[in-house]
């Protein structure tokens, strides 16, 4: 006579869920490699990121610089001082470009220092003013420096500082 599974001590358990403590240990080894993998990924795309919006405001500031050129040339505003409006935002102008200022450059670029959490230092309404545009967590070694033109024949001299100090680059 056969017995039922139910008064078989060697049948599983039936509806037991779980793991054993081998299949834990390799579930476990599993995702420590994934970590070990995948960290150092992470830690460098921040950097990156940083890096990439830094180049987007150096791309803006340089197309607003000859944007606000034009301008001022349609308007014939080159002198050592003066103002242009594109697209209803008044620019402060230093030989037809923009001054090196937040009515100037920054006007002009639409950058917005609390949403774009960046920051500024120097700057000034003269020729040759320097003044830079720094995202506010990335290193100081990582910036965008824009020196109003000199001289009614010049150009401003517009720069994308990337180095992580050591000779490397990263924001």
């Amino acid at each position: 006579m056969t017995r039922p599974d139910r008064y078989c001590t060697f049948a599983p358990a039936r509806g037991n869920a779980g793991f054993t403590l081998v299949e834990f240990l390799v579930a476990v080894l599993f995702l420590a490699t994934v970590v070990a993998l995948a960290a150092p990924q992470l830690v460098n795309s921040g950097s990156e990121a940083r890096t990439a919006k830094q180049q987007a405001i150096f791309g803006s500031v340089r197309a607003a610089a000859q944007i606000t050129r034009a301008a001022a040339q349609v308007h014939n505003e080159l002198g050592a001082t003066g103002s242009v409006t594109v697209d209803g935002t008044r620019i402060s102008t230093v030989y037809g470009y923009p001054a090196a200022s937040e009515p100037g450059i920054v006007a002009a670029t639409g950058l917005d220092l609390a949403s774009d959490q960046v920051s500024l230092s120097g700057g000034g309404a003269q020729a040759g003013n320097t003044i830079s545009v720094a995202l506010n967590g990335a290193r100081a070694t990582c910036s965008i420096v824009y020196v109003a033109p000199t001289g009614p024949d010049a150009q401003p001299a517009i720069t994308f500082q990337n180095t992580d100090g050591k000779g490397g680059t990263g924001c």
